[in-house]
C-alpha cells in the first residue's frame, strides 16, 4: 500500500530536529509523521495534491538536504536528509 516510507528528519518551530516515520501513500503523506511504527494515528496529515516542493541543499549543516512542502493551505513541512540521493527519491513521489 505504502509507495514510500522510512524515518525521516523533521523540522520542527524554533528549528529544532525530530526524527519520525513517513509514509506516502499517494496522493497523500499520511501524518506526513508518526511518533513511532506503532502509533495508530498520525501527527500530521498532508494532502500532496497541488503541494510545491522546493530541495535546497546546505554545506556544513546539520541537515545538508531538506525538502519544504507547502500545502494548498498554507501548511509548511520541511524534511531533513543526510543524501541528496534520498531527498531526490522522496521528492520524486
Amino acid at each position: 500500500e505504502a509507495q514510500l516510507c522510512g524515518f525521516l528528519w523533521r523540522k520542527r518551530w524554533l528549528g529544532q530536529w525530530a526524527k519520525q516515520l513517513f509514509i506516502v501513500r499517494a496522493p497523500v503523506l499520511p501524518g506526513g509523521c508518526f511518533r513511532c511504527a506503532a502509533d495508530p494515528q498520525p501527527v500530521l496529515e498532508l494532502d500532496l495534491r497541488g503541494c510545491r516542493i522546493a530541495s535546497k541543499a546546505k554545506r556544513g549543516k546539520k541537515m545538508p538536504h531538506t525538502l519544504k512542502v507547502t500545502g494548498t493551505m498554507g501548511e509548511v513541512l520541511v524534511i531533513g536528509f543526510q543524501s541528496r540521493q534520498q531527498a531526490e527519491d522522496w521528492r520524486k513521489v
